[in-house]
């Protein structure tokens, strides 16, 4: 059986517009499969308990990386296979995944869900890593807090009209705007407290609409990847940003990497998380554990 999670309202509607060419693949192949409907932003346990894991096989999203963030926790640590559909505005994730033809062109939407369809009754995998959340919560790709908390907030109105590039347009307002933020850090047993611009523990190395933020992260090496921008002048913060979608801001001194199993986050009142294009208030501190090989995903 493979479960496919829809998320009707991903990409301006373009994953609910898949599902015909889904179910015919589906059909030809005389695969046995299920379509489960989300209704509601948090809708994971309603949408758990429609899925019988005693004959699940595969879980697949059709959506974009906010979808599986959503609902790569039903496949963590479990005998079954995640797969996606990428069917949302952005599809950072699949950028990042070994050998998924995450080049590849097409010449029209239903030629590009026939072949990740067909990805899907193959059901060939590998294993990747997740990160957990405090012990509750997963993602897959990356969480962020700093100034894309606000340009996420700011380009959700324009991402109907601009896909991707919204992103890009509300980060050039906010470089004028934003103040960076006081946060405390332990990363595994090194502690640091700073001013940052921009924090993203990465599992993944792309977010925003392609924005190659973390270059040296690696999807499957058991590590997080914490990408550091510390403060700096608004002039200079408008210059690095044009470097950061093809990943060439590595270079500037405020900017950094470091590779850990696990990190700490402390902070004053509430934190929004930017969770794969999800926006969750978390209280301080935040525990953040990769988790090695977690996930069996179908390539």
């Amino acid at each position: 059986m493979i479960d496919f999670i829809v998320n009707p309202k991903a990409g301006s509607g373009k994953s609910k517009a898949a599902v015909p060419i889904i179910e015919k693949v589906m059909r030809e192949h005389n695969t046995e499969y299920s379509l489960i409907y989300t209704e509601t932003p948090d809708d994971f346990i309603r949408v758990s308990g429609l899925i019988d894991f005693n004959i699940a096989e595969s879980i697949v999203c059709v959506g974009g990386d906010g979808t599986v963030q959503e609902y790569v926790g039903l496949a963590v640590n479990k005998n079954i296979n995640f797969g996606i559909i990428p069917a949302g505005s952005g599809n950072d994730l699949i950028l990042s995944i070994p050998t998924f033809d995450n080049m590849r062109k097409f010449s029209n939407f239903e030629q590009k869900i026939l072949f990740y369809t067909e990805k899907i009754i193959r059901s060939q995998t590998i294993n990747v890593d997740a990160v957990s959340i405090n012990g509750e919560k997963y993602f897959f790709n990356i969480g962020g807090t700093g100034i894309d908390i606000q340009v996420l907030k700011d380009a959700l109105p324009l991402k109907k009209f601009l896909g991707g590039g919204a992103y890009f347009i509300s980060l050039i307002k906010n470089v004028f705007t934003y103040k960076a933020m006081e946060m405390k850090l332990t990363t595994d047993d090194e502690y640091e407290s700073d001013k940052f611009t921009v924090l993203a523990i990465c599992n993944g190395a792309y977010y925003g609409g392609n924005m190659r933020v973390c270059p040296p992260a690696v999807i499957n090496d058991g590590f997080i990847t914490l990408c550091k921008i510390k403060k700096m002048p608004r002039i200079k913060m408008l210059t690095m940003f044009p470097k950061v979608k093809p990943g060439k801001h590595t270079s500037l001194k405020e900017v950094s990497f470091k590779n850990c199993s696990s990190l700490k986050l402390e902070f004053d009142g509430k934190k929004t998380i930017n969770l794969d294009g999800n926006l969750v208030e978390f209280e301080s501190p935040m525990t953040f554990e990769i988790m090695k090989d977690a996930v069996r995903f179908i390539i």
